[in-house]
């Protein structure tokens, strides 16, 4: 029964992998600038309640947030997740809609001994995926010269993670080893509406491969018949191996095809300058086991030193994120109604967001990118079995269209299971 279970499990670990790693999950402007589009490293669970996980814990779930509360699962735990969102563009004068999906994440934990327990997975860690054009006019005493500027990316960053959590009277500690690894792809291309004049392209490619560290901290009491949580996560600061490869040529479309003339410059280099700034977070939770649940915390991102190449984006400023998320189960006992078994989620988020931009080459005042966010989300329990159905909705705004900038109104749905069983424990007969 066990080796069954192993054999499918080893099947799921070994293509879901490459179906993850060959999605690419947004369509937004703002994936432009540094790594692209971070995403948030929680699960279905996380992101229902907001995107709290810093001081969550418990027996049948994985939580990636904080690794220190590993040391609280109790059985093997296997999750995965498939996400789909619904994007909305607009600015003053056009809109957009897009629909993306994609393999959100999968996971795998287990109980090493009580109080001690490891885990791995495989998630996104950023993306980028955008398409913008801008219009152009040049005219001095003799000429006038219409062109067009557009600008595209593509492409992403993966994580690949091994973690632990351990319990020492109470007090929990955790720590993560993630693989980052990926390529991030742009270009921008100079066209003129002249067809006499050659176009011109520059291409840049950036691929990453290198090991981060986090750590967590959890310590739990009892108070009265309730728990009370204290959690805390730091990422430090982390100088990552990456190479680049930059190239300019020019070229025109002769029926329909893409014809280079002249590759004007080609550049490359090995040199490890990719740093990712650090990051910490601390968070409280109150729960009743099996009835309530609620938490609340703050996350810090020190952006702004991020450098990619030694060279700094002067759009990118540090993030504060703020989450506060509840769940409740009506009457975990009831046999008769199955409504009052499901757990109910429901999560806020607000993010200061990490970007603070004016529309490309155009000078002014920046704005801040902005991030905010309502979330809900089932737990439902299957009969007879140790599966649990997740199911998230998050709907959120970010950007804006004052100074030429682009809002984005956006709802992300996440469908993921959560398995649960007793693995590689011996049978005993009496």
């Amino acid at each position: 029964m066990q080796a069954n279970k192993c054999k499918e499990l080893l099947l799921i670990l070994t293509f879901l992998p490459i179906i993850l790693l060959a999605q690419q999950n947004t369509v937004s402007p703002y994936s432009a600038f540094g790594i692209g589009e971070p995403q948030s490293q929680g699960f279905s669970l996380n992101s229902a309640l907001g995107g709290v996980g810093v001081a969550m814990r418990g027996g049948n779930f994985l939580n990636p947030i904080n690794p220190a509360s590993l040391s609280a699962i109790t059985n093997t735990t296997f999750e995965t997740g498939l996400s789909g969102t619904s994007i909305f563009l607009r600015d003053k004068t056009l809109s957009r809609e897009a629909f993306v999906s994609s393999l959100a994440y999968l996971s795998l934990g287990f109980p090493i001994s009580k109080g001690f327990a490891v885990s791995g997975g495989l998630s996104p860690y950023s993306f980028k995926g955008f398409d913008l054009s801008q219009n152009f006019t040049f005219t001095d005493q003799e000429d006038t010269l219409n062109y067009t500027i557009n600008h595209n990316g593509s492409g992403g960053l993966n994580r690949a993670y091994t973690n632990f959590g351990i319990e020492l009277d109470g007090f929990s500690f955790g720590a993560t080893a993630s693989m980052i690894f990926g390529t991030l792809n742009q270009k921008r291309d100079l066209v003129f509406n002249d067809s006499q004049e050659l176009w011109r392209r520059d291409e840049s490619a950036y691929n990453v491969r290198d090991l981060t560290y986090d750590f967590g901290f959890q310590y739990q009491t009892n108070v009265s018949d309730k728990q009370l949580t204290i959690g805390a996560t730091y990422s430090p600061e982390t100088t990552l191996n990456a190479n680049k490869k930059e190239t300019t040529y020019t070229f025109d479309i002769i029926n329909g095809l893409e014809l280079i003339r002249d590759t004007v410059e080609a550049f490359a280099s090995t040199t490890n300058k990719l740093l990712l700034p650090k990051s910490y977070a601390i968070g409280f939770a109150l729960q009743k086991e099996t009835e309530w649940f609620i938490s609340a915390e703050i996350d810090f991102k020190e952006w702004s030193q991020m450098t990619l190449f030694d060279a700094q984006d002067p759009n990118i400023k540090d993030a504060t994120q703020f989450r506060l998320g509840a769940w409740w189960i009506p009457n975990n006992q009831d046999v008769h109604n199955y409504l009052n078994v499901i757990q109910y989620r429901a999560g806020f988020n607000y993010n200061t967001g990490h970007i603070s931009t004016t529309v490309f080459g155009v000078s002014g005042t920046p704005t801040e990118i902005n991030d905010i966010s309502i979330s809900f989300g089932l737990g439902l329990p299957m009969k007879r079995s140790k599966t649990t159905t997740n199911i998230s909705i998050q709907l959120g705004k970010r950007g804006s269209v004052n100074n030429g900038l682009v809002e984005e109104r956006y709802l992300r749905f996440v469908a993921a299971f959560t398995f649960n069983d007793k693995w590689f424990k011996k049978r005993k007969i009496d």
